[in-house]
């Protein structure tokens, strides 16, 4: 997984903002398009030598069937990047995956390629300086992207937005 320089914050020189709403039946079922449920908020560096950055916002997952946002995200992540950030010839290795719970905690989503699959860690502040999950923490890593970012996330969920992309 690419790590974020900490000298270095993704700025909104050349950056792309992209968003696709997403729906699981069941945290094991590959979601559908366009129909409420999960949103993806991809930012995408045009600049090379920074990392790029998928937000899944799972505050609107619907806990049916006794679903876990932890399964769900596992089917959510790969289908969200292939539609957001691969056509920009990024890996998902190469991709900060980042968590937004309906407690509003941000945890990172890595693999950690040890055979155990995704897995959420909470997500610290990088200087420490605010507490680990928060959207402190968050802004912290993503800078002025991640902060236009968690814009266009609470507007699509306030449904302020008209359109999907993806």
């Amino acid at each position: 997984m690419m790590a974020f320089d900490r000298n270095e914050r993704p700025t909104m020189n050349r950056a792309l903002i992209r968003h696709l709403r997403l729906y699981c039946a069941s945290p094991n079922e590959a979601p559908v398009r366009h129909h409420d449920g999960i949103l993806a908020v991809a930012g995408v560096l045009e600049h090379a030598c920074l990392a790029r950055l998928l937000l899944v916002d799972m505050e609107r997952f619907g806990r049916n069937r006794g679903a876990s946002v932890t399964n769900a995200i596992d089917q959510v992540v790969p289908v969200a990047h292939r539609l957001l950030i691969a056509g920009f010839g990024v890996d998902l290795a190469d991709t900060l995956v980042v968590e937004w719970d309906g407690s509003g905690a941000f945890d990172l989503v890595c693999d950690m390629r040890d055979g155990m699959g995704m897995r959420h860690q909470p997500l610290f502040c990088m200087n420490r300086t605010a507490a680990p999950r928060s959207r402190e923490a968050f802004l912290s890593w993503a800078g002025e992207m991640g902060r236009e970012m968690l814009k266009r996330a609470e507007a699509v969920g306030a449904g302020q937005w008209a359109g999907v992309e993806g």
